[in-house]
């Protein structure tokens, strides 16, 4: 007897839900392989040993603000580079910033390395970032350029390993993935290990299938030449998420994207359960108007909606028990976000014992599950509203993917940024 027309469409939302699980468990698989074989033994950097005559050289570009953990371990990553060939460009807005002081003490400590402080901003957009750094970007000597956040500490080779990356045919842009570690409370550790487990395998996925762009601009290098043909860093001052922008804008370009095998390592400290909470709903609601496809979907890739789906999936089609279902994978789940996980700590390049300790299993287990059930009522929460706070400023996200300054002394200036074209 044939089906009825309501029980074909039934079995084909059962196999749907079948599907889709089996990607997202596939694509977690693949973040998990390209973890385990790129950080654990990253290459030796040929750049790194041609001659000063012939390398090329590499601008290093650090805004600062204020005093970030680890600040002075983080700029001296830069003067330690085992390149012949590059500057580094420090850039704060104002005179009275804390950092100034930590840069000059590196810049007399390593005379020999070409760096300079730049104090002052330009306000070109909306973006504090770009506003700090757009002289740094004007007064480059090189045409490569390396973005490096003040609050991210680098591998010696890390630049070497990038050029070889960005010297590779049709490649515009090298990045690399941001891991946190030196975590120093309980808010510090989901932090923690929400970006060393599936921030991490998701960005590595998805990069790894390469079909389109994926970047975190807390390290990056690219050419000013490239940048230039698509607007230059100013015509991105308008975006909060420049990175991403940036990214999107030489992909279309036909500039593909690498990353070496390096990692962008961020000392967390101590957080707290309303900054972890700040900071991820920050993140939803950038990435909501930018890459909305990807944002709205993004709850049935977390292991309880993605889990759910697969246990009423696989129980339909094939009879498995939904709560056996479910918590073979939920353990299954964890154990790949534990094995990333000690891998990209033992892949720190802060040399501490801190930051090369991880988590013991207990520790991991409770700040997992506080992860993965928060995760849903954070992106709620996110996709509701539209105000972030960056530093010690707040912004109203738009819908065309620019923000809109909401404190009484910049509103006027952000409105007539925004509305400029």
């Amino acid at each position: 007897m044939e089906d009825a027309p309501e029980s074909r469409v039934l079995r084909g939302c059962y196999i749907i839900l079948a599907t889709w699980y089996t990607f997202m468990a596939l694509l977690s698989l693949f973040g998990q392989y390209i973890g385990q074989s790129r950080y654990r033994n990253p290459p030796t950097p040929k750049s790194s040993k041609a001659p000063t005559s012939k390398a090329q050289g590499v601008s290093i570009l650090r805004p600062l603000k204020g005093l970030d953990l680890e600040l002075y371990a983080n700029l001296r990553s830069s003067f330690v580079q085992n390149y012949p060939k590059f500057e580094i460009i420090f850039s704060v807005a104002s005179p009275n910033d804390p950092a100034i002081d930590v840069v000059k003490q590196l810049i007399s400590e390593y005379p020999k390395v070409d760096a300079r402080l730049i104090i002052g901003d330009h306000h070109v957009g909306i973006n504090p970032k770009i506003n700090n750094m757009i002289e740094s970007y004007r007064t480059a000597k090189y045409d490569i350029l390396w973005i490096l956040d003040s609050n991210v500490h680098v591998h010696v080779d890390t630049l070497g390993r990038s050029v070889d990356q960005l010297n590779l045919p049709g490649i515009g842009l090298v990045h690399h993935l941001p891991i946190a570690v030196q975590s120093e409370s309980y808010s510090a550790e989901i932090e923690q290990i929400f970006l060393d487990t599936n921030h991490a395998k998701m960005y590595l996925a998805i990069n790894g299938v390469g079909i389109a762009s994926c970047v975190m601009g807390k390290s990056n290098l690219y050419r000013r030449s490239d940048l230039e043909r698509v607007g230059g860093l100013e015509k991105f001052s308008k975006y909060m998420a420049e990175d991403n922008i940036i990214g999107e804008a030489l992909w279309h370009q036909g500039l593909r994207h690498r990353m070496s095998a390096d990692t962008a390592c961020q000392a967390l400290g101590s957080i707290s359960l309303k900054g972890y909470c700040g900071r991820r709903a920050r993140w939803v609601r950038l990435r909501k108007y930018i890459v909305t496809a990807a944002t709205l979907v993004e709850p049935i890739t977390e292991s309880i909606v993605c889990g759910l789906m697969g246990a009423v999936g696989y129980h339909a089609l094939f009879g498995i028990s939904i709560p056996v279902f479910f918590a073979f994978h939920w353990l299954l789940w964890f154990l790949n976000d534990f094995f990333l996980y000690k891998t990209l700590i033992s892949s720190s390049s802060f040399h501490t014992h801190a930051a090369k300790t991880p988590l013991s299993l207990l520790y991991f287990a409770r700040g997992w599950l506080a992860r993965e059930v928060l995760a849903l009522p954070l992106y709620l929460y996110a996709m509701a509203g539209t105000k972030i706070s960056w530093r010690d400023q707040e912004y109203r996200c738009v819908s065309d993917g620019t923000a809109v300054a909401i404190s009484v002394n910049d509103a006027s200036s952000a409105l007539l940024n925004h509305h400029q074209n």
